[in-house]
């Protein structure tokens, strides 16, 4: 069984890339060149992310308001202030601590391993 971290790793943040990437082509209207140099990835994933072949789920994190906000907000500074690659990070960590606690990687993890059903390890594992 895939531990939540990892689910987190393969599934949720390629969702977040892929909803930030997606904000950074329209609503900035920056080239896929530009929007994988502020997010430390190649053209060719930023590509993907665009075309949706990479990050699926996004739909669970969309019917969260307070996690889109966190990603819309995260997403207005890369695109307007720049901010650091550490900031980065510690930014993504406060969004998958706040997925966390919404229990939404539960949802997923059962979707994985239904026999797991009703899930709720990562909501126990602080």
């Amino acid at each position: 069984m895939k531990p939540f971290c990892e689910v987190i790793t393969t599934r949720v943040l390629p969702a977040i890339r892929s909803i930030m990437t997606r904000e950074l082509l329209t609503t900035y209207g920056l080239t896929q060149k530009e929007v994988a140099e502020l997010l430390g990835l190649t053209q060719a994933a930023i590509s993907q992310y665009n075309r949706e072949a990479r990050g699926f789920r996004v739909e669970l994190l969309e019917a969260e308001p307070e996690v889109m906000r966190m990603i819309k907000d995260l997403t207005r500074d890369v695109a307007t202030k720049g901010i650091s690659a550490k900031k980065i990070n510690s930014r993504f960590c406060e969004i998958c601590k706040k997925i966390r606690e919404k229990g939404m990687v539960c949802s997923i993890h059962e979707d994985i391993y239904p026999s797991i059903a009703p899930c709720s390890n990562c909501l126990h594992e602080r």
